[in-house]
């Protein structure tokens, strides 16, 4: 375990996992019931994955060309 002031807090990321935590959108009856299914939640995740990577590679781009990045 290691000893948590101010620096280590920072670097080890503990406030962006805080904010993950907090602002991650909640599941509604139905989509829990969809995500007991494991074909739809291998389906799901794959989906998720191809999203970020697409979204770093959209990223990516933006910042070769000095195009500022997208903000929502």
């Amino acid at each position: 375990m290691s000893f948590l002031n101010r620096k280590n807090i920072l670097s080890e990321g503990f406030f962006d996992s805080l904010k993950k935590f907090i602002t991650r959108p909640k599941l509604s009856k139905e989509e829990k019931k969809l995500m007991k299914d494991p074909k739809f939640k291998k389906a799901f995740h794959e989906y998720e994955s191809a999203a970020k990577k697409a979204y770093e590679t959209g990223e990516k781009l933006l910042k070769k060309y000095g195009i500022p990045p997208i903000k929502y």
